[in-house]
C-alpha cells in the first residue's frame, strides 16, 4: 500500500499547520518558564526551603495521577458545536495563564499561609496545563491519519514549542532583572504574566483556523472501565510510556539543575544563557530537516541518536567539575548544548507522533478511539518533567546542605555535579526499553494503517449506501404522492 496521503486522508493545508504550530508556542513556553524557574524561584526569591518545595510539587503529580486520566476520560464523552477539543484548549490556557502568575507570585507570602498558597495555585496550574495540553495533542489523529502526512504536520507544532521553549529559558534572567529593576520577585510575577498572555494568544489561533479532516462516529463511545481497559491493555502504550518516563525525568532532574550547576558549581550564571542559545541553533535545523532525515536514516536510528544524547550532553558540562578535561568551559557549554537541542527538539516530535500511532494501534485492536486518555496521560509525564523532578531536587538539595545564595561547600558542588550528570543516565535505559520492547515501525506500523484505513473505508461505504436508501424511499414517496 502507498504511504502517500489517500483519499480518505487528504493532504494537511499550510493553514493548519501553521496555525496548529502557532498553537504550541505559549503552551510550551509557559511550560518551560515553569520548569526551568519556578523550583528556583521558590528557593532563592521566596525562601521557600527546598524541601517543603520538593513535598508540594510531589503531592501535586500523585494527584495528577487520579486527575489527569479522569479528565481524559471527561473530553472523550463529551463534544460541542465547536468540536471535541477546541473548547478545552481555549479554556485551558486562560487557566493556565492565571495560575502561572500565581504561582509566582508566592513571595508575596510567609509561614504557613505561604506554603498552603503554593500548594493550592501548583495544583491547579497543573490541573490546567492538562485541560490545555491533552486536548491540544488529541488534535493530531483528527487532523489527518496518515503517517506521512502527520510527519509532515508535527515539525509545526514541535518547531513552535521549541523555539517557545527556548526563548523562555534563555531570556528568562535577562528579562527577570528587566521587568524587576532589583525586585527579582516582582520581575518573575511579571515574566510569567508575560508568559500566559502567549500562551492565551496561541489557543485563540489554533481554536480557529486549525481544520480537522477525521472525527470519530458519533456512537463511538466507551465507558471508564473501557478506557481503563484500553490504555492499561495496550502494550505499545505502555512501553512508550515507559521509555518516555525515563527521558522526562531523567532530562527533567539535569534541566531543573541547570542554574544551580551553572550559578554554584561552575560559578557563572551567564552560561546558562549561552547552553540555551546553542540548544536553539541545534533545534531549528533538527526541526526542518526531520523529514528527509528520517526518510534516509529511518525512525528507529535517528530517535535511539535523540533520547541517548542528554547523557553525553550532561557528562560534558561536569567534566571541568572533575577536573579532566584542559577544553574551556565555554566550548563544553556549546557543545552540550547543541546536543541538547538536538534531544530535545527530535525527541518531543518522535514522543507526538508516537502517541498517535499508539492510538491507531489500540483502534485495530480494540475498536475504540481515544485519542484525550492517551494524550492526558503522556501529558502527566510531561509535567513529570518539572515536578517528580523537583520533589527529588528537593530532598536532595536538602540532604546535602544546600543554602541559597552563599557560597556553597565541596560536598554539595560533588553532590550537584553528581545528581546532575547522574540522572542523565536515565535516558540510556529508555533508549534500552526502545530497542528491546517497542514494535511500531516499518512493517508493523504500515499493517496498523492499512486495517484502519480498510475499516475507515468500510464505515463510509455503509453509510452512503443507507444513505442512499433513504433518498430512495424519498422519491417514490414523492412520486407515489404526484399519482394520487
Amino acid at each position: 500500500m502507498s504511504e502517500n496521503a489517500t483519499p480518505i486522508a487528504p493532504k494537511v493545508s499550510m493553514q493548519t499547520k501553521l496555525s496548529y504550530g502557532y498553537g504550541s508556542f505559549g503552551k510550551d513556553l509557559s511550560l518551560c518558564l515553569v520548569n526551568t524557574f519556578l523550583f528556583f524561584y521558590l528557593t532563592d526569591v521566596a525562601e521557600v526551603s527546598a524541601a517543603a518545595c520538593g513535598i508540594i510539587f510531589l503531592a501535586a503529580r500523585i494527584w495528577d495521577t487520579i486527575n489527569d486520566p479522569i479528565f481524559g476520560f471527561i473530553v472523550a464523552k463529551c463534544n460541542s458545536r465547536w468540536g471535541k477539543y477546541k473548547p478545552w484548549i481555549f479554556v485551558g490556557n486562560v487557566l493556565n495563564a492565571i495560575f502561572m502568575t500565581a504561582c509566582f507570585s508566592t513571595h508575596y507570602f510567609e509561614g504557613t499561609t505561604q506554603l498552603v498558597y503554593l500548594t493550592v495555585v501548583y495544583i491547579c496550574w497543573g490541573m490546567s496545563y492538562t485541560v490545555c495540553d491533552a486536548p491540544f495533542w488529541s488534535l493530531i489523529p483528527n487532523i489527518t491519519l496518515d503517517k506521512t502526512e502527520r510527519e509532515g504536520l508535527l515539525p509545526y507544532p514541535r518547531f513552535a514549542a521549541t523555539i517557545g521553549g527556548y526563548i523562555a529559558a534563555g531570556c528568562g534572567i535577562y528579562c527577570v532583572h528587566l521587568f524587576g529593576q532589583g525586585d527579582d520577585g516582582f520581575g518573575y510575577m511579571l515574566y510569567a504574566a508575560l508568559g500566559g498572555f502567549f500562551a492565551l494568544s496561541s489557543a485563540i489561533v489554533t481554536c480557529k483556523w486549525t481544520e480537522e479532516t477525521y472525527k470519530a462516529p458519533a456512537d463511538e463511545t466507551f465507558s471508564l472501565k473501557e478506557a481503563v481497559f484500553i490504555t492499561t491493555h495496550n502494550k505499545q502504550f505502555l512501553i512508550f510510556l515507559s521509555l518516555a518516563f525515563c527521558y522526562v525525568i531523567g532530562t527533567g532532574i539535569y534541566g531543573s539543575l541547570n542554574l544551580y550547576f551553572f550559578k554554584y558549581c561552575l560559578k557563572d550564571e551567564s552560561l546558562f544563557a549561552n547552553l540555551m542559545l546553542f540548544a536553539s541553533i541545534a533545534a531549528v535545523p533538527s526541526l526542518i530537516f526531520f523529514k528527509p532525515v528520517v526518510a534516509r536514516a529511518g525512525r528507529k536510528l535517528i530517535f535511539l541518536l535523540a533520547i541517548s544524547a542528554p547523557f553525553a550532553a550532561a557528562t560534558l558540562v561536569s567534566l571541568p567539575i572533575l577536573g579532566i578535561t584542559f577544553i574551556p568551559v565555554n566550548v563544553l557549554v556549546a557543545i552540550s548544548g547543541l546536543l541538547t537541542g538536538f534531544s530535545n527538539a527530535i525527541y518531543w516530535l518522535f514522543a507526538m507522533i508516537m502517541v498517535a500511532d499508539t492510538v491507531d494501534y489500540g483502534d485495530m485492536e480494540y475498536n475504540v478511539r481515544s485519542e484525550s486518555i492517551y494524550y492526558s496521560l503522556h501529558t502527566l509525564l510531561s509535567k513529570c518533567t518539572g515536578a517528580v523532578s523537583s520533589a527529588i531536587i528537593g530532598l536532595f538539595l536538602a540532604l546535602i546542605n544546600y543554602v541559597p545564595n552563599v557560597e556553597q561547600t565541596q560536598g554539595t558542588i560533588e553532590g550537584l555535579t553528581f545528581l546532575y550528570w547522574g540522572s542523565s543516565a536515565l535516558c540510556l535505559l529508555g533508549a534500552s526499553i526502545y530497542i528491546l520492547f517497542y514494535k511500531l515501525n516499518g512493517a508493523k506500523l504500515d499493517e496498523v494503517q492499512r486495517v484502519l484505513t480498510r475499516r475507515y473505508m468500510d464505515r463510509l461505504v455503509k453509510k452512503s449506501v443507507n444513505e442512499g436508501d433513504v433518498q430512495e424511499d424519498l422519491e417514490l414517496l414523492k412520486q407515489h404522492r404526484e399519482n394520487h
